[in-house]
Formats: structure tokens, C-alpha cells, sequence
């Protein structure tokens, strides 16, 4: 996590009908409905797949710079599904979105693989001099009802932000992030629920607090 913002190159989309078979997985197995072929089928019955889909057809168009389409996507989603989903995010296979309504992504921010993301969440920009930039998500990180991201930070793998939580520091892998107790804290402490935690993490301390 002490790597420089902006030194990686920023990844790309994976192909769509690759990405949307993973989708369809990931959202059976969150539904524990992980039952092959049929558990599939009832997750193509959510409409959090199809917004999902929505977005990545945008994203994809964004990319190939035919942005006419890709906003149109964009202002379908909202329409259809009231997900505020712009177009130009990097969202890699088996994201999940089970509930759409009130979900928003700014351009650019990057999602790594089997990302969760619940109901009400925001992610984007700080909307601060000085802070350009969004967020960058790591593998399998859930991000729970509620729960807001914002500026340049990135997210460790497999960490859990909690509802309602803030973020707007960076955030190392296997961290379960609270709800603030004040309206400019952040707290988190290392996850219990792992088979194994790296020693640095069992290391940290049990209720950090970190200044926005």
C-alpha cells in the first residue's frame, strides 16, 4: 500500500461475455444459490445482474470512444434501475451488485475481481483540491449498505467496508472498516473470519483510528 498513487498502469475491462458468465457465478454463490446451471438462472432473474450488464456494455463503449452509447447506458440504468453507474470505470469479472437502487460510481474508479457492492453505496471523487482522483478496489472486497468511498484511495483485498462506514484513506488488504463514532473518523481493525491473516495484519491494533 505504500506504492504511489498513479505508478500502476490502469488495467482494462475484461471481455463482456467473459465478465457477465463471471457475474452470473459470483451473484449465485452471494445468494447462496450455488447450484450450477440453475443457480445461474436465478441469478439472470435479478435485476442487479442486468444493471451490472448495463454498466459493462457502457464501459466497454466508453473504451471503444463511441461515448453517445456509452451515455446512453449510463442514463438507462438510472431510468430502469436507479443506479448512478457512469461510464469509464474499469470493473473487473464476478462483480456483484444484488441491489442496484441508490448505487453510485463515478468514472474512472477500478474495481478488481468478484467485488461486492450493496445497496445505497457511493463511490468517487473527494470533491477536494489537492485529492484528484477515485477509488481503486482490490479483489474480493465487499463494500456494505451504505458505505461511501472517496478520492484517490485504494482499497486492499479482501477487505470488508462496513455500512455506513466513510472512507478516505487508503485501506490495507483484510480490514474490516466501521462506521465512524465521529463525523471525520475512520475506524478498522484486522478481520477474524480468514483461515489465515498475514502477521502484519494480526499485528495491527484491535480499533484503529484514522483522521480523513
Amino acid at each position: 500500500m505504500s506504492r504511489p498513487h498513479g505508478i500502476r498502469p490502469r488495467p482494462k475491462n475484461p471481455p463482456l461475455l467473459a465478465a457477465l458468465r463471471a457475474d452470473a457465478r459470483e451473484l449465485s454463490r452471494v445468494k447462496a444459490a450455488d447450484r450450477g446451471a440453475v443457480g445461474i438462472v436465478d441469478a439472470l432473474m435479478l435485476p442487479g445482474f442486468w444493471s451490472v450488464a448495463l454498466w459493462r456494455l457502457g464501459n466497454s463503449l466508453h473504451e471503444k470512444k463511441i461515448r453517445p452509447l456509452s451515455r446512453l447506458c449510463y442514463f438507462a440504468n438510472m431510468v430502469v434501475f436507479g443506479a448512478d453507474l457512469a461510464s469509464g470505470a474499469v470493473v473487473g469479472p464476478g462483480f456483484v451488485m444484488p441491489h442496484p437502487v441508490g448505487v453510485g460510481v463515478a468514472s474512472d474508479c477500478v474495481f478488481g475481481a468478484r467485488c461486492r457492492v450493496m445497496g445505497l453505496v457511493r463511490i468517487g471523487g473527494s470533491g477536494k483540491r489537492g485529492r484528484v482522483g477515485h477509488p481503486v478496489l482490490a479483489d474480493d472486497v465487499w463494500v456494505l449498505d451504505g458505505a461511501k468511498i472517496f478520492g484517490p484511495v485504494e482499497i486492499g483485498e479482501h477487505s470488508v467496508i462496513g455500512a455506513s462506514a466513510i472512507v478516505t484513506s487508503d485501506v490495507p488488504p483484510r480490514m474490516l472498516v466501521l462506521p465512524p463514532k465521529e463525523a471525520t473518523a475512520m475506524r478498522m481493525r484486522p478481520r477474524t473470519d480468514l483461515e489465515t491473516v498475514p502477521p502484519e495484519a494480526s499485528a495491527a491494533p484491535a480499533d484503529a483510528a484514522v483522521a480523513s
